[in-house]
């Protein structure tokens, strides 16, 4: 998956996530759903940057 792709689904799922508690808990959706984007958008960087990592190290090393 591309990086941008999983950053975006993170970041929705949280927003989506926050806002349902948010409404749940009759409290103002708008801080909870930017609070909730912005830690979806930290952990989708987390984990996109860890496969990436996995990705980086699977590849054999060429030796000259």
């Amino acid at each position: 998956m591309k990086e941008k792709t999983i950053v975006s689904t993170v970041t929705l799922a949280a927003s989506l996530i926050s806002y349902f508690y948010a409404r749940e808990t009759q409290k103002d959706t708008m801080p909870y759903v930017m609070i909730g984007g912005f830690i979806g958008a930290v952990i989708g960087e987390v984990i996109a940057e860890s496969i990436k990592d996995q990705q980086n190290n699977n590849l054999p090393n060429k030796k000259k």
